[in-house]
């Protein structure tokens, strides 16, 4: 059957488990920083999949990069050599030199299972030295690192949680930006200290100088492990590679998704040399993580974006929304502060953002919503300045709708 004969939105609704709430919109094609409905209408995409195209839609060197892996092979398993998990990783590795010399990676195929291996490896790090007692994960409320059981009971954010039973223990969530209370909470049997650099599901949290020293200062005084969760953030998100880069966040363990596939599914795990030391054959494995397909646009995307002109022009972005949500802020009052770094931005908003994010929806512009009140922007990170200019008039054009 011709797809223009069906109602796509009531096979959606017969066919597929109601886990989430879609838009009734059907597109067909995506080019740059847009999206085509079947019905020919033309919408700026500032969610870009949940900050995943990073480099929009129909990029040539992802295309490319794809195109020539799958007339190679699409798929070996990791029980041998895979020639673009290598490209990868040492590219990556080297736009991380914080995590020292003899750092090493481990490919999964989400967010979520890079978050669940970050997790078994910190434990498995003590274990191996004689301090398996050393369980104890401190993350923060409002945090999210994902969906699977481990990774859950990570995130900071009970309703997720409630209807599933027992979560595993020994996580521990404390205030965002709360160092005295972390001071007195991780000891000398904490086992690692989890965070995001922007909790950005959360409502798009920033960390201040305070509390990324505290971080830094427990991690040196009780020898506890660190993970970065740079799943939104990373590969240019906040404006820079990394955002332990950018907030100066020490660490032994970071994780990676979303961008980093270019699109496609992949997930990673970078490892300090000491962590990577203790982690032995048959601890953790995957069948698909690391696909060469995933691998091969991911590298295309690291080398498009690892430039200081692309983030040059990034960053030139990022304040022009900024200047242009100010704008809006001042010329609507119940639009407030603005939050984020690089193009993870956000600003709250005391009516409902639900209704607001319909309201964009109508003027042909696509945006996302942030923990209870933020409206979330997640343009590709090659969006032009006249994109820019044209998404904060329908944002303002949206609002007008609601006054």
């Amino acid at each position: 059957m011709e797809a223009s004969s069906v109602n796509l939105q009531e096979l959606d609704n017969t066919l597929l488990a109601p886990t989430y709430i879609k838009a009734d919109m059907e597109f067909s094609h995506g080019e740059g920083s847009w999206l085509f409905t079947r019905q020919g209408e033309k919408v700026l995409d500032f969610v870009t999949g949940i900050a995943v195209n990073a480099l929009g839609h129909g990029h040539k060197a992802v295309q490319n990069a794809i195109v020539e892996q799958s007339q190679k092979y699409l798929h070996l398993s990791n029980l041998y050599i895979n020639e673009p998990q290598l490209s990868l990783a040492q590219e990556l590795l080297k736009t991380n030199p914080n995590l020292g010399t003899g750092a090493k990676a481990f490919f999964a195929n989400s967010g979520t299972e890079a978050n669940e291996g970050a997790i078994k490896f910190a434990r498995k790090y003590f274990d191996r030295q004689g301090q398996g007692q050393r369980q104890q994960i401190v993350t923060f409320v409002n945090s999210f690192h994902g969906r699977t059981f481990g990774a859950l009971a990570a995130t900071g954010q009970p309703a997720l949680k409630q209807g599933f039973g027992t979560m595993p223990g020994d996580f521990v969530h404390l205030e965002w930006n709360d160092s005295e209370t972390l001071r007195r909470t991780v000891n000398a049997e904490t086992c690692a200290i989890m965070l995001e650099p922007i909790a950005a599901e959360g409502g798009i949290l920033t960390p201040n100088p305070e509390f990324i020293a505290t971080i830094n200062e427990l991690r040196q005084k009780h020898g506890c492990l660190v993970i970065v969760d740079e799943i939104q953030t990373g590969l240019g998100r906040c404006g820079a590679i990394s955002g332990a880069h950018k907030y100066d966040l020490d660490h032994d363990i970071s994780t990676w998704a979303k961008a980093l596939g270019g699109g496609l599914p992949l997930g990673m795990i970078l490892l300090r040399k000491k962590v990577a030391a203790q982690i032995k054959p048959g601890d953790h494995g995957t069948t698909f993580g690391g696909n060469p397909v995933s691998c091969a646009a991911g590298l295309a995307v690291l080398k498009t974006v690892n430039n200081s002109d692309f983030l040059a022009n990034l960053t030139e972005r990022s304040e022009q929304i900024q200047a242009g949500l100010q704008k809006l802020g001042e010329k609507y009052s119940w639009l407030g502060e603005i939050r984020g770094a690089g193009l993870l931005l956000g600003i709250r908003c005391t009516k409902p953002v639900g209704d607001l994010i319909a309201a964009c929806r109508s003027e042909g512009l696509l945006a996302h919503r942030a923990g209870a009140d933020i409206l979330r922007l997640l343009p590709p990170l090659n969006v032009s300045e006249n994109e820019v200019e044209l998404a904060l008039s329908k944002i303002d054009a949206a609002c007008a709708t609601m006054n």
